[in-house]
């Protein structure tokens, strides 16, 4: 089992010097950016594999797959990865350690408990786990949502007739995330991560992952939901579903029967002699079997969903709660994609910021499963299991990177001029959280020279020089020489339409939390020289090659003539020798359909007519013209007198 190496991010080297800081302070500041401030959907900052393994630990077994359920044992400190045909168990953090194969048979029974569903024997080999996750996962939504530590749902042992052996407890409301930029609801559930309070005070929180169930519709949308808002939802009115109609109508409170449906067995339940479940009245469950639906949907928090991205699909999340610097504390997310990757977002005030995207896998592969241990992101897929080290701060190398991942975790240390996690000291650490003020915290850093890149251009050609800033959060400008007009910004460059006036410096300068840096500089020359050729030196080539090319043609065609004449003389004196006629048709020849038209007298005394009739330029083929010119001023020259376009008489 390989294990990552920690290694540093690679950096720029150092550039020559150039006179280019000197030019910029001449130069001008196009009117608007190339790129503006993103959405924050788009991560600010996204790592390669190559960058993003350096603090990654692989666990993997050959001719191993579909690491899809992962369990942590807390009090262990152990990992349990189920696989396709079998179970590890490994120390956390893995390091690279052997780990252990559990040999677990599954009981006979509940084979055959399995085969009764119709389920194939490769997929009841799991069956017991699978089943113990499913009502591990249904007490803890129960217990959540009763949110009253007197009740639990100890009592619900179903019914004596109605739902035995079933939840009594169960109701079902619908999650709505909408989406206000796309005018549609994202309602179908994807993945759901309970964060709950470390010390008890204060309430859970739940955040889900949406997706739409429009054809088409390629969006995610990551919503929070508050325990009140479900709870209103609980207690209001049912869902009468109609068969002959798919909408549902509220059902009056009159015909709701008494105690409740679906409610847990509270001490005043008791008091009414209502211990368990099994004492409730018949209506009661046979009501709460009929209508296990409810009639509003539950909203997420503010109305509104914290993030909605329409290319990237969302699988996975998990959260927790981190303490910044000055005490307060953020909600951290990690989502995992379809493709592969991890994106880190932070909850700022009503937003959900991803802050950074990493490449997990070397092939695309979809994120299966996500569990957070201390410190540590467990990640499973189809080939592997992942270990991230969420508490990493090394990777970020400078005062204005750490201020600028806005990590509640990592602080710049002045006394270190390192990124560092914090533990809640304060001496000698900076961290802005909500505005990222890089000019205020940071000292003056060392400006990084960028390598002035020459390009050899020739006139009217389109040049793209292009920018890449190291984050997608950047704004960025170019400065230019005060010349040149006709530019183009783009998304990825500036497209510059070569002139004379266009020549000269050209630099991208980009700039974020009050920082400004020069990532991208060009020097425009000509391709053959240095200085760019004056107009009447190209009007002056251009009319002598012009007057070359007609000369050459003229006297090409008369040595063409003359040759044509002496040969038409010989041909004649032949004629007259053999006494062939030439307007009789050989023996065994047939005619045409669509014979061509009756030659000239003069024609049929030629041999060569037949040769010669239907071609250009006099019946001979021109070895010049390769191919038709694009436009009249280009000149092909193939070994032939030159020739425009636009010479047709020739």
């Amino acid at each position: 089992m390989p294990a990552s190496v920690a290694r540093p991010r690679p950096r720029p080297g150092p550039s020559p010097a150039s006179p280019l800081p000197l030019l910029l302070l001449l130069l001008e500041v196009l009117s608007g950016p190339v790129c503006g401030r993103v959405p924050p959907s788009v991560p600010r900052i996204s790592l390669p594999i190559s960058e993003a393994d350096s603090y990654l630990t692989r666990f993997t077994i050959p001719q191993t797959y579909n690491y899809s359920v992962l369990l942590v044992d807390p009090a262990s400190h152990m990992l349990y990865v189920g696989a396709r045909d079998t179970i590890f168990a490994l120390s956390l953090p893995f390091s690279g350690e052997r780990p252990r194969r559990i040999d677990w048979m599954v009981p006979e029974a509940h084979r055959q408990n399995c085969r009764k569903k119709g389920k194939k024997e490769e997929e009841c080999h799991n069956f017991v786990q699978i089943l113990a996750i499913a009502n591990a996962s249904h007490l803890l939504i129960c217990g959540t949502f009763a949110f009253d530590p007197k009740c639990g749902v100890i009592g619900d042992l179903g019914g004596r007739k109605t739902l035995q052996q079933r939840w009594t407890t169960f109701l079902k409301a619908d999650l709505l995330c909408p989406g206000p930029e796309h005018g549609r609801a994202s309602s179908v559930l994807q993945d759901m991560v309970i964060l709950r309070p470390e010390h008890g005070a204060g309430t859970p929180i739940f955040y889900g992952i949406f997706s739409s169930q429009w054809e088409g519709a390629a969006i995610s949308a990551v919503c929070s939901f508050r325990p009140q808002d479900i709870r209103t939802v609980l207690n209001g009115p049912f869902r009468e579903l109609k068969h002959d109609c798919n909408r549902g109508l509220p059902v009056m409170d009159n015909d709701v029967p008494q105690p409740r449906p679906g409610e847990c067995i509270t001490n005043n339940m008791k008091l009414q002699q209502f211990g368990s479940s099994l004492f409730l009245p018949d209506r009661v469950l046979t009501f709460i079997r009929d209508h296990p639906l409810m009639d509003k949907p539950v909203f997420p928090a503010d109305g509104h969903p914290l993030l909605v991205t329409t290319d990237t699909t969302y699988l996975r999340v998990v959260a927790h709660r981190v303490p910044s610097l000055s005490g307060k504390e953020y909600d951290v997310l990690y989502l995992g994609t379809e493709d592969g990757h991890l994106h880190r977002a932070v909850q700022i005030g009503a937003q959900l910021s991803v802050l950074e995207d990493l490449a997990l896998f070397p092939e695309p592969q979809p994120v299966e499963n996500m569990k957070l241990y201390q410190s540590w992101l467990l990640v499973g897929s189809r080939t592997e299991v992942t270990q991230v080290n969420t508490t990493n701060c090394g990777r970020l190398q400078s005062c204005s990177e750490c201020i600028l991942a806005r990590d509640p975790v990592c602080a710049w240390s002045v006394r270190l001029a390192a990124c560092v996690a914090h533990t809640g000291e304060h001496e000698g650490l900076v961290q802005d959280i909500e505005s990222a003020d890089v000019s205020s915290l940071c000292p003056q850093e060392p400006g990084e020279h960028p390598v002035v890149f020459e390009v050899p251009v020739a006139t009217a050609a389109h040049v793209v020089l292009p920018c890449s800033p190291s984050s997608a959060w950047a704004s960025c400008v170019w400065h230019q020489p005060s010349g040149v007009t006709a530019l183009t910004p783009r998304r990825d460059g500036l497209e510059v339409v070569i002139s004379p006036g266009a020549m000269g410096a050209y630099a991208c300068e980009c700039q974020e939390g009050g920082a400004a840096r020069v990532v991208a500089a060009y020097s425009l020359v000509w391709g053959s020289q240095r200085g760019a050729p004056s107009r009447a030196h190209l009007v002056g080539a251009g009319l002598a090659g012009f007057f070359l090319g007609v000369f050459a043609a003229s006297l090409t065609l008369l040595l063409i003539g003359r040759r044509q004449q002496r040969q038409r003389q010989r041909e004649l004196l032949a004629r007259d020798k053999v006494g062939l006629d030439l307007g009789v048709l050989p023996s065994g020849t047939t005619s045409y359909s669509q014979d061509p038209p009756s030659p000239s007298p003069e024609d049929e005394r030629l041999p060569l007519a037949l040769a010669k009739r239907g071609s250009g330029f006099g019946g001979f083929p021109p070895p010049f013209l390769l191919d038709p010119c694009p436009s009249p001023p280009h000149i092909r020259l193939t070994g032939a007198p030159l020739a425009t376009c636009d010479e047709t008489s020739i």
